[in-house]
């Protein structure tokens, strides 16, 4: 039938801790899971987004996100028109922005984003819709401006002239001619 400290046992008293535990431990609790917070689908946020906790997006968010030490995920139905700043980025939603992770940032098949993406790793998975360019340089200069590739309208400028000509040399050297070489 039942024990005596059955605590399921008719006459026992629930408010009395078991007899082989001390009181603070039955009221004592250490949550060990990592705390989460959640911008849910009817949220809007428009402003600075900064916090000490991972983060999760299901609505909107037009500003910045700044959890520089956290995890931040877009979720399938956040849309996000911010920079995006975190230790890991996962987006499966929409975002309109620049992506600096210090670890990894990685973009799901549903993703679509627009924006440069800095990271010590990037995964793209097969059907994301990535538009920008991707730094995955040395983590001691992530987040500072470094150098940047030549636009095409710089790639296509004409050569220069070799040095130690006079001008009217120089310019002759840039024209086009027709003579064929032997």
């Amino acid at each position: 039938m039942w024990k005596k400290d059955d605590p399921l046992a008719p006459g026992h008293n629930p408010s009395s801790p078991p007899a082989n535990k001390p009181p603070h431990q039955a009221t004592n609790r250490t949550v060990t899971a990592t705390e989460l917070a959640t911008i849910g689908r009817s949220i809007t946020i428009k402003g600075e987004v900064t916090g000490d906790e991972d983060l999760l997006i299901q609505g909107r968010i037009d500003g910045s996100v700044d959890l520089k030490q956290q995890s931040v995920t877009v979720g399938q139905e956040g849309r996000v028109k911010a920079n995006i700043t975190g230790r890991v980025i996962v987006v499966e939603g929409e975002v309109d922005g620049d992506l600096l992770a210090e670890d990894q940032v990685v973009l799901r098949s549903t993703a679509k984003v627009e924006g440069d993406i800095t990271a010590a790793r990037v995964v793209l998975e097969d059907g994301a819709s990535f538009r920008g360019g991707v730094d995955m340089g040395d983590s001691k200069n992530r987040g500072t401006p470094g150098p940047t590739t030549p636009s095409l309208t710089q790639a296509k400028k004409a050569p220069e002239a070799p040095k130690g000509l006079s001008d009217s040399e120089k310019e002759d050297s840039k024209k086009p001619t027709d003579k064929v070489s032997p």
